[in-house]
């Protein structure tokens, strides 16, 4: 790092640190876990991101748990929040700080401080465990290191590629290939986030080797206490547009559901809510299909809309947006591939619809605008839905993953 660099950052450390003023004091008697991400996760912008804080919060009632985001050596002042919702919950999350001899003491300090007494190493996302597999085996040789695919990224790649070719993509996929059925033998664990995937990866591990960890969802409200059928109106999409899947489902919405809708139902608005967002998507608001970004806090969409549309027509793993939706009973409508892994029963916790039939996605939309029998039936089953997906269904799982 040059001078004029470690210039600049003492300084937004002396003028923005620390991020989090609580001091969590590891226990000698706990075994301790690096979880290692590509950021620190956003629980509030993206599915993967929720899941691990979920996951690290779970673990920290057991272990020590650390977290590290490996892009940026200084976390800046917008993770605040992020840092401290981890804080709060016994999460030691990396942040550089200044000693007491004015010296600052960053990234290298904080990993070599742990190597000698790290029983796990979690590395979220395939491009953190192709990076750091052989740094921990050769650093942290007494470390189990465990790859977290979140979902099969060639996978999904490939079945987007079906779809829509593209050859940056299409060299990305190899690449991804390659880290997930090659590289992953040399992880002494895996976690995936479906059974479904756990089958699929058979195929190149040893099934004694992987284990299913999913998202995380609870409920978070009793369906009697949300707004009945007569008092909703419109309905949402949510998702990151840094998700090929998502970009394809708002244009499939914009091109060809949305308007079988409104040949039925005219007045009816979609709001679309995301991240990102390119400016072809952005070209697309009107009073009708609102393109709103990223929303700060959607919990009013729940309360208010008649359901969460999903028509995704490729990806893999499981789906965030589903799972979020259900935590607020809110009916869910989606796809085949949107409903894979989740657990969903046509008709009981969901309306799901093939990967390309638009005229049932679009009929299941208004069945579940004007038929409050179906819309009951989905508010009051969401519990049913979305109890997979509880850390009580999944902690025996990541106890035996993590012997």
């Amino acid at each position: 790092m040059g001078i004029k660099r470690k210039i600049k950052n003492y300084i937004y450390l002396k003028n923005h640190y620390p991020l989090s003023e609580k001091a969590i004091i590891p226990d000698e008697n706990k075994k301790n876990i690096l979880i290692v991400d590509s950021q620190i996760p956003t629980f509030d912008k993206d599915s993967a991101s929720n899941r691990i804080t979920e996951i690290a919060k779970f673990l920290a009632k057991y272990y020590n748990v650390y977290l590290m985001d490996w892009r940026k050596a200084i976390p800046k002042v917008e993770s605040k929040k992020y840092i401290k919702n981890l804080n709060d919950h016994n999460v030691i999350v990396y942040t550089p700080f200044i000693g007491k001899y004015g010296i600052m003491k960053g990234k290298k300090h904080f990993i070599n401080t742990l190597l000698p007494k790290l029983d796990f190493v979690w590395c979220h996302r395939p491009e953190l465990f192709e990076h750091y597999l052989n740094f921990f085996r050769e650093k942290a040789p007494k470390a189990k290191i465990i790859y977290d695919m979140v979902d099969i990224h060639y996978l999904r790649m490939e079945r987007g590629l079906e779809i829509k070719y593209d050859k940056v993509r299409a060299k990305e996929l190899i690449h991804y290939k390659h880290i997930e059925t090659e590289l992953c033998k040399q992880a002494d664990k895996i976690a995936v986030i479906s059974d479904k995937e756990k089958e699929f990866m058979t195929a190149f591990v040893d099934q004694s080797k992987l284990f299913t960890v999913s998202n995380v969802h609870n409920l978070k409200v009793k369906p009697e206490d949300m707004p009945p059928f007569e008092k909703r109106d419109g309905i949402f999409f949510i998702g990151t547009f840094l998700h090929d899947p998502n970009v394809d489902a708002v244009e499939v919405l914009y091109n060809n559901i949305m308007p079988l809708v409104w040949k039925v139902l005219p007045d009816l608005k979609i709001t679309i809510i995301g991240s990102e967002a390119p400016e072809h998507i952005e070209k697309m608001n009107s009073e009708r299909f609102e393109i709103a970004g990223f929303v700060e806090n959607i919990i009013p969409y729940y309360e208010k809309c008649f359901a969460s549309v999903s028509p995704l027509r490729f990806g893999a793993g499981v789906k965030g947006k589903i799972g979020q939706a259900l935590e607020y009973t809110l009916p869910v409508l989606t796809t085949e591939i949107g409903a894979e892994g989740m657990f969903l029963e046509n008709g009981v916790t969901a309306l799901i619809s093939g990967n390309e039939d638009y005229q049932k996605f679009a009929d299941n939309i208004i069945e579940i605008c004007t038929s409050e029998s179906t819309w009951n039936t989905l508010h009051y089953n969401s519990e049913k839905a979305i109890y997979p997906f509880s850390i009580e269904a999944q902690k025996e799982e990541i106890f035996e993953m993590l012997q």
